[in-house]
């Protein structure tokens, strides 16, 4: 007899097993573990998640309960899980926030471009900044902030990296407030 194709394997005459038997074992225990996940998502989006404040539990309306239940027990109404808010928690950008823009966004090396920016605060030293491929960083110039926070300001675009891939940006930091902005810009060949 030859044991060619055979695809069993194991320790000896006794402990012999066979592969192809593992296969459906493996299979049902992922489609089981895959129903019960689906089965919890599905109670979670019909309402049954739960809040720190009591578990969620399914509670029979009127019309739901059974004759067998007690004639003294007062009847029972649905009650919501959990609510949501009437608005939105997602809070409004602050109209005083610090902005750049490059003008125009892409240049060659050596263009003299535009920097305008605003939000930061009155009379402050602003860095402008050049962050350029594989990290490279460059102060450009300070310049100062005017009585309504904004500034532009001339910068000559740097030495770095022709037609890159890597992300290359303008930044202007505010030296006594920390205020940051930037502002994607990419050095044409």
């Amino acid at each position: 007899m030859s044991d060619a194709g055979d695809t069993r394997t194991g320790d000896g005459e006794g402990g012999r097993t066979d592969r192809n038997h593992r296969t459906p074992i493996i299979a049902a225990v992922i489609t089981g573990a895959a129903t019960v996940v689906a089965a919890v998502i599905a109670a979670v989006l019909a309402g049954g998640g739960t809040s720190k404040e009591s578990p969620a539990v399914a509670v029979p309306t009127t019309s739901q309960q059974t004759s067998a239940a007690s004639p003294t027990s007062p009847p029972t109404t649905s009650q919501p899980v959990q609510t949501l808010p009437a608005t939105s928690s997602v809070p409004e950008p602050s109209p005083t926030a610090a902005r750049i823009v490059a003008s125009p966004d892409s240049a060659a090396e050596g263009t003299v471009i535009t920097i305008t920016g605003s939000g930061f605060a009155a009379g402050e030293q602003v860095r402008i900044i050049f962050n350029g491929t594989y990290g490279k960083t460059i102060d450009l110039r300070d310049v100062t902030a005017g009585s309504n926070g904004g500034f532009a300001a001339q910068i000559k675009v740097p030495d770095d990296s022709v037609n890159s891939d890597q992300p290359q940006s303008f930044e202007a930091r505010g030296l006594n407030s920390q205020s940051r902005a930037d502002t994607p810009f990419h050095i044409t060949g």
